[in-house]
């Protein structure tokens, strides 16, 4: 006769948090402007960092009222093209990180 045996259950780590650094996490932060308005500047945050209507708004007049914003974060490559393509657009946008 042969026993059946059970294998034991394994676990995995909990994935660590991302630290700062050249992969972690990176803010993109849109600065406010005189030229903008706010229909282009929310069309452009949903368009470009994929933001829900509502955030997007949320992200529009926090810059407007507070001068800069955190619209994003994400890992550095990403934040910069982000960025890039916000500022291709006539938004002043940068860079920091999270």
């Amino acid at each position: 006769m042969s026993q059946a045996t059970e294998a034991a259950p394994t676990t995995t780590p909990a994935p660590r948090p991302m630290q700062a650094g050249p992969m972690g996490p990176w803010a993109v932060v849109v600065h406010n402007d005189d030229v903008n308005t706010f229909d282009f500047v929310i069309r452009c945050l949903r368009e470009v960092a994929r933001l829900e209507l509502t955030a997007a708004v949320v992200k529009t007049k926090e810059i407007h009222h507070e001068g800069a914003s955190r619209v994003t974060c994400t890992h550095r490559e990403h934040a910069e093209l982000i960025a890039e393509r916000l500022c291709s657009r006539g938004l002043t946008s940068t860079i920091e990180p999270a």
